[in-house]
């Protein structure tokens, strides 16, 4: 009587078969990976499109009323319509301001009458002979009022010296060889005039200044 749990000849086991195709091992666990990701996949994925749409609920539309109360504002426009009134008047009170101001431009083309005139000079030369010389000096004021006044004469080298004499009161100076100043001791009266009566001392010939001046103008030099 034979044994039955005595192995089969040509028959293998379990183990042995495995070890002798360890491919089949690969393939299993492969396959059960892949299936592990597809789960894994379809678990992430699933949630993120149900959250998608929540961000839509917070527009408002119905704030359209506050047009309503825009509008409200042109019923109290009428209220501005009232304050025209008064700036019309201030604007009517300036015009008559405007005419009281024309008279007073009258007085500023009177000025200048006043102020017409000058104080002028005349030097005339009367007598010469071999070492002086005589001349006279007529001083006009034709201004308004009562004018100071000074007469330059300026001569060549030749003249040295100078005498004079007014009845209107004269000052007499020397600034240089030939250069005599001339003044009234008091102011001219409008209207009238001075004569000084001049002698001067040379040598040689000549008995006109080279120039003459009063208060700054030039004299007439007869």
């Amino acid at each position: 009587m034979s044994d039955r749990s005595a192995p089969r000849p040509g028959a293998r086991s379990a183990p042995a078969v495995l070890a002798s195709m360890p491919w089949i091992v690969v393939l299993l666990g492969v396959g059960l990976l892949a299936v592990l990701l597809v789960f894994a996949l379809l678990s992430f994925r699933g949630p993120e499109h149900a959250a998608a749409p929540e961000p839509a609920p917070p527009m408002y539309l119905p704030r359209m009323p506050s047009v309503t109360s825009s509008v409200t504002p042109p019923a109290d426009a009428p209220l501005v319509a009232v304050d025209a009134t008064p700036s019309r008047t201030a604007s009517a009170t300036p015009s008559p301001r405007a005419s009281t101001r024309r008279p007073a431009a009258t007085p500023t083309t009177r000025a200048p009458a006043a102020s017409s005139g000058r104080v002028s000079a005349d030097y005339q030369a009367t007598s010469s002979d071999r070492n002086s010389f005589s001349a006279r000096l007529t001083v006009r004021n034709t201004t308004g009022g009562a004018r100071e006044w000074q007469v330059e004469l300026l001569f060549t080298g030749n003249v040295k010296s100078i005498q004079a004499s007014s009845d209107s009161g004269l000052s007499v100076r020397t600034e240089g060889s030939g250069w005599f100043v001339l003044s009234g001791s008091r102011p001219l009266p409008a209207g009238e005039s001075a004569v000084v009566s001049m002698t001067f001392g040379r040598t040689g010939t000549g008995d006109r200044p080279g120039q003459c001046t009063v208060n700054g103008a030039d004299c007439t030099i007869g």
